[in-house]
């Protein structure tokens, strides 16, 4: 039978600097990659909205039981909205509204996004 040796303190430090070092080294090779920070920038913005819109509900004070009764819809897609579930600018729109807010867009050339 195996038998599992117990990590020291001392194993457990050296573990997670190694696996800490290999996932940055990883990181950095992967952000060699052509279109990577495009990408990282598309996953913002949509990362962006989502926290934005989990922060009007709780700053409202609303569960998302009540934001969907205020909705008129099931409270699972209340959590479906805030995972970035095929949202469309409406329900982006309508779940704000919900909460007691509005937004705007501002809409400008893709070469510009470097200066925003």
């Amino acid at each position: 039978m195996n038998t599992i040796k117990k990590m020291t303190k001392r194993d457990i430090t050296s573990l997670r600097d190694r696996l800490t070092r290999e996932t940055r080294e990883e990181m950095a090779r992967e952000w060699e990659e052509p279109g990577a920070a495009e990408a990282f920038s598309a996953w913002k913005k949509e990362y962006d909205a989502e926290t934005a819109m989990y922060a009007a509900r709780k700053q409202a004070n609303l569960t998302q039981a009540e934001l969907a009764k205020r909705m008129n819809i099931p409270r699972a897609n209340v959590s479906r909205i805030e995972n970035g579930q095929n949202i469309t600018i409406a329900t982006f729109a309508r779940y704000l509204r919900g909460c007691g807010f509005d937004f705007a867009f501002r809409i400008f050339p893709i070469a510009d996004t470097a200066k925003v």
